[in-house]
């Protein structure tokens, strides 16, 4: 098994614990330290581990510690495997090996070589240079883990770089929303005075990106999403993309002019990387939220893989990321959330479903119900008491609209 984790001195311990542990079970143990998700999700593959660990700080709630556990491809393991470990744990019936098969701790070597090898033979040749000649981009790590690598692949690159609390910073690891909107304040007002072409932030993990266009604007998720799907698609005359159903019907659109193909997946993280690795000719996927997946390279969300594809694309396309935001297609979305008890979740989806039966048009994840003029879903969460109710309007009045008067109805259903 490997095992990874972030800077913080929290999942340190807890780490340390795990990997003293593991070992009386009779299973060895390779430590990588503290490496980006996405690299300790690529050496579980690359070493063929059974599967890996990675503990840290929750970028949600700085009092919580998350475990998370990875299958022998380093994808999230599914609900089933979590709920056979939970019980393992609560009725504390572990293996206990005997004394010749006690595991191995060791520490894993070459751990950036094999990434970065893997990382470099997944991008187009001339794109290299393409990139090397044209591009100048601002980088925050957000005193994360991201700085151990990154650099790296930005040298091999030859691409001028300028970057931004590159030092790991076990308090800074955890930020507020305030915290992260004053960050992405000041990287939007960095990259036009130093006439960059891009700004990126990577998150704690590594995992997600957020992007400044050449004219200092903050892209949403979407935006980011939307773009990528138009320079893939551009760049490889049509492909087919995946996006979640909570994603605007403008990614169709872009299709459309293409001749490309958008597929709808559920919602989640994990579900989005299975159709990847099922589906590697994808071109891309993303759930709008950070998470881009390129399964050309791994089936996983990487940040700083997705950063350099951008660059790829809109290197070898020579346009600037402004003005394929502004050739975007117009959509308007609206989200709110609604507090439900666990005990009345089921009932609210079940009478949810016999209520809008005609107006569904799949049940890939949720009830999502299509109207004239847009749509709306609403989506149980599954980590917490309350539902996510999402909308898209012919306009941001409308799907606000929408939103409430869905949200009532939830209410009212419980």
């Amino acid at each position: 098994v490997l095992i990874n984790r972030d800077a913080h001195y929290t999942p340190r311990m807890l780490k340390r614990a795990i990997i003293s542990g593991l070992p009386s079970a009779g299973i060895n143990v390779a430590d990588i330290s503290s490496m980006p998700i996405p690299v300790a999700r690529y050496m579980v593959h690359a070493i063929g581990a059974a599967g890996g660990i990675h503990v840290r700080l929750s970028p949600f709630d700085n009092r919580v510690v998350d475990i998370k556990f990875f299958d022998s491809a380093g994808l999230d393991i599914d609900r089933t495997a979590e709920r056979t470990i939970e019980n393992t744990f609560f009725r504390e019936d572990y293996r206990r090996a005997y004394l010749d098969e006690i595991g191995r701790i060791r520490y894993q070597d070459g751990v950036e070589e094999t990434y970065l090898r893997g990382f470099f033979e997944s991008l187009r040749p001339e794109a290299l240079e393409a990139i090397a000649r044209r591009f100048k981009l601002v980088v925050d790590y957000a005193n994360a883990n991201a700085s151990s690598i990154a650099p790296a692949v930005f040298r091999r690159l030859r691409c001028d770089v300028v970057e931004l609390n590159a030092n790991l910073h076990e308090d800074r690891i955890f930020q507020t929303p305030e915290q992260f909107a004053a960050g992405m304040r000041q990287l939007g007002a960095i990259v036009p005075v130093l006439d960059a072409k891009l700004g990126v932030r990577f998150d704690p993990g590594g995992e997600k990106m957020f992007v400044v266009d050449d004219r200092g604007r903050q892209l949403t998720d979407m935006q980011t999403l939307a773009v990528l799907v138009e320079l893939s698609m551009r760049c490889w005359n049509g492909g087919t993309v995946a996006v979640p159903v909570s994603a605007p019907r403008a990614l169709e659109e872009i299709a459309r002019r293409h001749n490309g193909t958008i597929v709808r997946t559920r919602t989640n993280l994990a579900a989005l990387m299975r159709t990847a690795a099922a589906h590697r000719e994808y071109l891309l996927l993303g759930d709008g939220a950070g998470n881009l997946i390129v399964p050309s390279f791994y089936p996983v969300a990487d940040g700083l893989f997705a950063t350099v594809k951008l660059m790829e694309l809109l290197a070898l396309q020579d346009v600037r990321l402004a003005d394929m935001v502004d050739q975007l297609p117009p959509y308007y979305m609206a989200a709110t959330k609604v507090a439900c008890r666990w005990e009345h979740k089921g009932r609210v989806m079940r009478i949810l479903n016999e209520r809008y039966a005609d107006q569904r048009i799949d049940q890939i994840d949720g009830v999502r119900i299509v109207l004239d003029a847009g749509w709306v879903l609403v989506l149980p969460d599954p980590d917490g008491p309350f539902f996510h109710v999402i909308a898209e309007g012919e306009n941001d009045d409308h799907a606000q609209q929408l939103t409430h008067t869905y949200a009532r109805v939830v209410s009212e259903l419980q």
